[in-house]
């Protein structure tokens, strides 16, 4: 009798593990779909991505799905693509999984914003520093440029594969993907002919 009693504890201990489980995910799979990109890519004229499995997949025309670089395109991310002036912008809403002290993988909430650009070869800007990992011929005109131009010093940007990219902790605003985005256009409009005349740019 006591064998039944324990097993059906623990069984009832499960169900309820489940059902809150369910509860949770039913709930973030539904604020996915009615994210706030989804307002705000119909007041732009834009296009929204879910993210979610099992709705229809919008395409992008550009752009990755985290600040490393992966491609965008057939990922399960939340994004809204835009026109901020004469640019197409992408922004993201992800997590991303880091170790804690503890040894447990845990959640962080991130963005990424991104515009289109023409081709160029790899830019990186960290911490007020230019890098270039694949053509270094530019790099110490594109040094010089970003000394005479410190306001372009205070993010973090990575520049390939047709987009500027920059990113932060936490979810993505209005305020902010906005802001970012006129920040990564008035670069990409600064930036020396020559970086964009290595690979054919415009």
């Amino acid at each position: 009798m006591l064998v039944v009693v324990v097993i059906v504890l623990i069984a009832a201990v499960f169900a309820g593990a489940a059902a809150i489980w369910w509860r949770s995910h039913t709930k973030f799979v539904e604020s996915r779909k009615e994210h706030w990109f989804k307002t705000f890519a119909a007041e732009r004229g834009g296009t929204f991505n879910s993210g979610v499995p099992s709705d229809t997949h919008a395409v992008p025309t550009f752009g990755v799905s985290h600040p490393s670089g992966r491609p965008l395109a057939g990922s399960n991310t939340t994004w809204v693509e835009f026109r901020h002036g004469d640019r197409p912008v992408i922004a993201i809403d992800a997590q991303e999984p880091y170790r804690h002290f503890d040894d447990h993988t845990y959640f962080r909430d991130i963005h990424v914003t991104q515009v289109r650009v023409p081709p160029s070869p790899e830019l990186r800007i960290t911490a007020g520093k230019v890098s270039m990992p694949t053509d270094p011929r530019l790099e110490d005109e594109l040094a010089r440029w970003l000394a005479t131009t410190p306001r372009f010093a205070q993010r973090d940007v990575v520049v390939e594969h047709g987009s500027a990219r920059t990113w932060g902790q936490g979810c993505a605003t209005r305020q902010n993907i906005v802001a970012e985005a006129g920040y990564l256009a008035d670069l990409a409009d600064h930036l020396p002919a020559a970086l964009w005349s290595v690979s054919g740019g415009a």
